[in-house]
């Protein structure tokens, strides 16, 4: 089916990458935003919410696992990774209406695989996304480009999960997972007729005995490209590795803690769709304004002022907490600490891909790119569960200072995120010749 070719053009690159960010934020903000609000409720404690939210992110931190497959397994025949794109994004529809029929209360369990295995698809569809972004957006692009991305990204978010909040509330339950299944078929509609991959249908696909063989060869060159490109290329892609395994920024006000803090301080659910709305929308402007700053300022630069900037926020509403208890807050003062928290931690999204795609060989884009992603996933799973262990156990305000204190560790390694040096790639003619400021 012929498709518009909107990728050749820079407007059109920022919008492709920002809208197929959407459809990756709306299952994520339905089950991290509006199904822990729902248990909170109900009254699901906070160390087995930070349990789910853990898992929640665990397909994102091992979906290095699987990354190789979209290198290699091309679909070139079927439109290549547009392909992978479609597949994923109905696999996420069924997944997600699965994961949000079954009672917690008595599966919670089977709730756990239903919702891993929906951020499997949701994790795979990213690495296709990276690795066309990472071979379409242009060296100068790559701020503006994360920018936008991640402003979808927090837009699906918003979507998902004030947007289903704000619908249970008025037309119950069932009328979301119709909304929710109906945004991810928009963006799976947009898929269709207006992204297509600049590499596929250049190769053929055809079958022929020594299929495999040419695969394991495959494998082997490119397990060497990609070692090399971690490990032979300077330090800045090994201290990249530690610096993704950190904590990006202030984070728990935009994980599970902020889920059930709007709950636990009291609001009703047109309220809890509100906060969250704000916070996510205010974060999507965030990535833009991140994105142009760091093309312009430099993304190392900005990339640790902003670190800084979340833990404010983070500390003050610890402290008001400490002094005053949570429920004693004024409403105004609460919604703008939550609030400047979401487009704080957006400016940050504007910059921190940024950093891992300069960082990233091309020739093994979806599996390098994504390797970087996932440690930086692990430490969300990671976050979420220490978050709700220390919450139930010794009080929000706990939590927050913590989470305040940790930014330290990340910001010390920054400097060290040097330009990949030079070297002979695998593939003939690649030089890696990233440039970070």
């Amino acid at each position: 089916m012929p498709t518009a070719d909107l990728l050749k053009t820079r407007n059109g690159r920022f919008l492709t990458f920002g809208l197929l960010y959407i459809s990756q934020g709306i299952p994520q903000g339905f089950t991290g935003v509006a199904m822990i609000a729902y248990m909170r409720k109900e009254g699901m404690p906070i160390d087995q919410i930070g349990l789910f939210g853990a898992a929640l992110a665990l397909p994102w931190a091992f979906k290095w696992v699987w990354a190789p497959l979209v290198d290699l397994i091309k679909l070139n025949r079927f439109g290549g990774r547009k392909a992978w794109i479609i597949f994923c994004n109905v696999m996420m529809i069924i997944t997600l209406l699965i994961a949000a029929d079954i009672d917690f209360t008595t599966n919670f369990q089977f709730l756990i695989v239903a919702v891993v295995l929906n951020n499997v698809f949701c994790a795979t569809q990213d690495v296709a996304i990276d690795s066309l972004a990472i071979q379409s957006l242009q060296e100068d692009e790559l701020g503006r480009g994360n920018g936008f991305m991640f402003a979808g990204s927090f837009t699906g978010y918003a979507i998902g999960g004030a947007g289903a909040i704000y619908v249970t509330s008025i037309w119950g339950f069932n009328t979301t997972l119709v909304f929710v299944s109906a945004m991810l078929f928009l963006s799976l509609t947009y898929v269709v007729f207006f992204v297509s991959d600049p590499n596929a249908f250049r190769e053929s696909n055809a079958r022929t005995k020594k299929l495999f063989r040419k695969f394991i060869n495959s494998l082997k060159e490119f397990l060497v490209e990609l070692v090399g490109s971690f490990f032979a290329s300077g330090t800045g892609p090994r201290v990249g590795l530690i610096f993704a395994l950190l904590p990006s920024g202030a984070m728990a006000l935009a994980g599970i803690i902020f889920s059930v803090l709007i709950v636990d301080y009291g609001l009703v659910d047109t309220e809890i769709a509100e906060i969250a709305l704000y916070s996510t929308v205010l974060g999507a402007v965030g990535c833009v304004v991140g994105g142009f700053l760091g093309d312009k300022f430099g993304v190392l630069r900005m990339l640790a002022l902003s670190y800084v900037l979340t833990a404010i926020p983070t500390v003050y509403l610890a402290w008001l907490i400490s002094d005053i208890g949570l429920e004693a807050i004024p409403k105004n003062i609460f919604y703008a600490v939550v609030t400047l928290h979401g487009f704080l931690y957006g400016l940050i999204f504007g910059l921190f891909a940024a950093v891992f795609m300069k960082l990233t060989n091309p020739v093994v884009a979806a599996t390098q790119f994504t390797a970087f992603m996932a440690l930086a996933n692990l430490s969300t799973s990671i976050g979420n569960f220490w978050q709700g262990k220390v919450a139930q156990e010794l009080g929000y305000a706990a939590v927050l200072y913590l989470d305040a204190l940790l930014v330290l560790l990340p910001i010390l390694l920054i400097p060290f995120l040097k330009n990949p040096t030079q070297r002979a790639s695998a593939t003939k003619g690649f030089r890696l010749t990233s440039q970070l400021e």
